[in-house]
């Protein structure tokens, strides 16, 4: 028996939030190494003990003090998380890995090498797949997996050659070794459920805090919109769907086995936070699939809320959407399921960026989506963003316009970063942005700054961020 731990490295704390879900990739894992006789645990360190979370005007202004975090590799924070690790004791530690984490697990890796230098060293998801070049600059850091990691970490830790383990990336004397893509899991209905006990750190009263209500029922997106990594990340021709009732019978096992528990915690840090600076958010209450899209082939959406339905479940939960995948009889077969928020990833009020991003959606279709869910009842978060190539003051009025038309009831708004690896990404680079030289940490969606684009006025954008008002004293599900 092995012991591992699975980190999800800080991100949201440097922010002076933090995010207390359980990580499904990791936690997939996990569950995988604990099914076959291994010790692995999760260790989120974003975790903080209360419920008010940063709300997004906020989010925006702490990015200067983000920064200094990465300008001090002796602050606090890093020193706690890489004590946390060694309590542990691991014989192998893997990471979680987006692209404005990178400078995170690097930071924290170099200091558990010197500290432990025994200790295999582990890096896999979206960028570690969409990099293989990542343990170029990840000095400390002994392998990566690209695409599913459940069998090729589990290949490691029982000792096999990583030079023969499919989606292992590893270090040779002349260099990094390949080994293409993790082959592909056909059968995810057959994986254990993700780990949802073994979470390192945390008290047992901490640990009830966890929300461990996520769930996903589809491994990737057939679609192509070219500021998303997805496509990249999991490959449009791989999209694998968990059956209705694999899935409905996790929804049960979650609430059979954790919604029940008496959650008598102190929320006393939150208790008076102010609206103004907090959204406050009962976690372990409703059911997130955090599919990137949930409603993706009708048929098999209707004969999940059918089963919701019929099996009397009684849980609410939450999804992300396409309104084009959006009918009557879904919306209305939503609101009887317990739909309590759908998540619309809008993006833009203007046909010309929509066409531009490639999200193969209309400003038309929208507006009809939206409208079947507020008849039916269900509420919805808009996604906004802007600061595309090209985009004008012109295109951002019609997505302010059009935001303020549909009328969501929660408002997430963002400026554009292209992701690592994206179709956008390496074109902004063929056009002349230096993408490539920008701290990996800047990475992410409220930085406040346009990356990529000089049309748009500081007025205009001041302007869409303050779309965020109308987000002013909501409580509940973003």
């Amino acid at each position: 028996m092995t012991k591992v731990l699975l980190v999800n490295p800080p991100f949201y704390r440097l922010l002076e939030s933090h995010y207390n879900a359980n990580s499904l990739g990791i936690a997939y894992v996990a569950s995988y190494l604990n099914s076959h006789g291994h010790n692995a645990w999760l260790y989120n360190a974003d975790f903080l003990n209360r419920k008010g979370f940063l709300n997004q005007k906020n989010l925006f202004k702490g990015f200067d003090n983000y920064k200094k975090f990465f300008q001090d590799e002796e602050n606090e924070l890093w020193k706690e998380v890489v004590e946390k690790i060694i309590e542990f004791e691991p014989e192998w530690v893997g990471y979680t890995s987006y692209t404005a984490n990178i400078t995170a697990i690097d930071i924290i890796s170099k200091k558990l090498r010197v500290e432990k230098p025994k200790i295999k060293q582990v890096i896999g998801g979206v960028h570690a797949t969409l990099d293989p070049d990542i343990l170029k600059k990840l000095k400390a850091i002994d392998f990566s997996i690209q695409r599913e990691g459940e069998h090729a970490m589990f290949e490691l830790v029982e000792g096999s050659d990583p030079k023969n383990i499919s989606g292992v990336v590893s270090r040779g004397p002349e260099g990094l070794i390949y080994n293409f893509d993790a082959d592909v899991i056909r059968n995810i209905d057959g994986l254990p459920f993700p780990e949802r006990e073994k979470f390192w750190g945390l008290t047992e009263e901490e640990k009830l805090t966890v929300d461990v209500s996520y769930i996903c029922s589809i491994r990737g997106c057939p679609y192509r919109c070219n500021y998303c990594a997805s496509p990249a990340h999991w490959k449009r021709d791989k999209t694998q769907y968990r059956s209705p009732s694999s899935l409905v019978s996790e929804m049960r096992y979650v609430k059979e086995k954790y919604w029940n528990r008496k959650r008598d915690y102190d929320y006393s840090a939150s208790a008076n936070a102010k609206s103004k600076n907090e959204l406050i958010i009962e976690d372990n209450s409703a059911v997130y699939f955090v599919d990137d899209i949930f409603t993706v082939h009708p048929q098999r959406i209707k004969e999940i809320l059918h089963m919701m339905i019929d099996q009397n479940l009684g849980m609410k939960w939450k999804c992300e959407a396409r309104t084009d995948h959006l009918d009557e009889e879904i919306c209305q077969l939503m609101a009887k399921a317990g739909c309590i928020r759908v998540k619309l990833g809008f993006e833009s009020g203007s046909d010309r960026i929509l066409k531009m991003i490639e999200k193969d959606e209309t400003t038309k279709e929208m507006r009809r989506g939206a409208k079947l869910l507020k008849d039916a009842g269900v509420p919805f978060t808009g996604y906004f963003m802007v600061g595309f190539p090209g985009e004008t003051d012109d295109d951002v009025r019609e997505t302010i316009k059009f935001a303020k038309e549909i009328e969501a009831d929660y408002y997430s708004l963002s400026i554009l970063a292209p992701y690592y690896g994206t179709k956008m990404y390496y074109d902004m680079i063929d056009q002349g942005h230096e993408l490539d030289k920008k701290p990996w940490e800047y990475f992410f969606h409220q930085t406040g700054d346009l990356m990529v684009n000089n049309k748009i006025s500081p007025e205009v954008l001041k302007e869409y961020l303050n779309l965020s008002e109308l987000n002013s004293n909501r409580k509940g599900y973003v």
